[in-house]
Order: C-alpha cells, then sequence, then structure tokens
C-alpha cells in the first residue's frame, strides 16, 4: 500500500528538509562573502538563484512528505506543482541574468552540466508525483537521484561562492 510506503520514508523527508535548509543558510553565507564579486560578473547571480532554488524544493518536499494523513494523491501533486514551479522560477532567473562564460568561471560544458542537475532536481519529483498520483509502486524512489541532482549543485555553488571566487580574488590582488 502506498501510503504507508510514505510512512516509511519519514526520516528521508526529515533529513531531506534539515539538509536543505542548512544548506541554503552555507549557501548564503558564500554568498555574501562574494556578494561584490557576484554582482560584478554576469552569470553568477544565476547559478546562486537557480541553487537556492533547488535547495527551497529540497525544503518543500520534505515539508510536503511530512504532513500526517495526506493521500499519496495528494503528496504527488505537491511534488508536481512545487517542481514545476521551481523550474520555471529557475529558467526564467536563467534568461534574465545569462552567464557569460569569459567573465565567470566555467565553460559552455559546465553549464550544460549544471543545466543536466538542475533539470534532474526538478523534472524528477515531477515524475515521483505522477507516480503517486497514479498510485504505481515505487514512485518515492525517484527522489533520491532528483536530491543527488540538488545537492550536487548546490554544494558545488556553495564551494564557489565561499571558497573559490575570493580565493581567485586574492590571487589577482597579489598580482
Amino acid at each position: 500500500m502506498i501510503s504507508a510506503d510514505i510512512f516509511a520514508w519519514h526520516d528521508f523527508f526529515a533529513i531531506l528538509a534539515e539538509v536543505g535548509s542548512t544548506l541554503a543558510g552555507l549557501l548564503f553565507v558564500g554568498l555574501t562573502i562574494s556578494l561584490g564579486h557576484v554582482l560584478q560578473a554576469r552569470g553568477y547571480l544565476s547559478r546562486v538563484f537557480g541553487a537556492f532554488f533547488l535547495l527551497f524544493e529540497s525544503v518543500l518536499i520534505g515539508m510536503f512528505g511530512l504532513l500526517p494523513n495526506q493521500s499519496p494523491f495528494a503528496l504527488g501533486l505537491e511534488f508536481i506543482v512545487a517542481s514545476v514551479a521551481i523550474l520555471l522560477g529557475t529558467q526564467a532567473f536563467a534568461r534574465a541574468f545569462p552567464e557569460d562564460h569569459t567573465t565567470v568561471m566555467g565553460s559552455v560544458r559546465m553549464h550544460r552540466f549544471r543545466m543536466a542537475l538542475m533539470l534532474g532536481g526538478t523534472l524528477l519529483p515531477v515524475v515521483s508525483g505522477s507516480f503517486l498520483c497514479l498510485n504505481i509502486p515505487g514512485a518515492l524512489y525517484w527522489l533520491m537521484p532528483a536530491e543527488i541532482c540538488c545537492l550536487y549543485l548546490s554544494f558545488s555553488q556553495a564551494w564557489i561562492f565561499a571558497v573559490e571566487i575570493p580565493r581567485r580574488a586574492n590571487i589577482r590582488s597579489d598580482l
């Protein structure tokens, strides 16, 4: 029975909400450290927005999964609506603040990799939600690769903002 399966995932959802909110704080600290550089170069805003909102999605999915006594259909709809909204928002922001690969760290190949992670992080919960709505067993397992995408992208961006941008700025100032 799918309802019992949802209850079995309680700890996963709790950890997901905790980790997402903790990493959002870390990302915010990294952004604060590098704010001057982030605002000067085209492309960093899109990256940080995407990373923040993937973490927000993780928190939402965790919180939705912790709501007691809801049907698999309701949980599935919550996953679908939240993930599609995050995807649309991040894509709109990326179009408004496009990356300039000549002024920010990264290449076109890395940009494509980040976009693949973004799509995995937002579309796999849609798959999970759709399967929940259709009462297909194993629907929640689609969340694991989605969260790996979200966390990988967010960890890497936190590292860039907290460590790599200040390190490169120090190297340039030493020259």
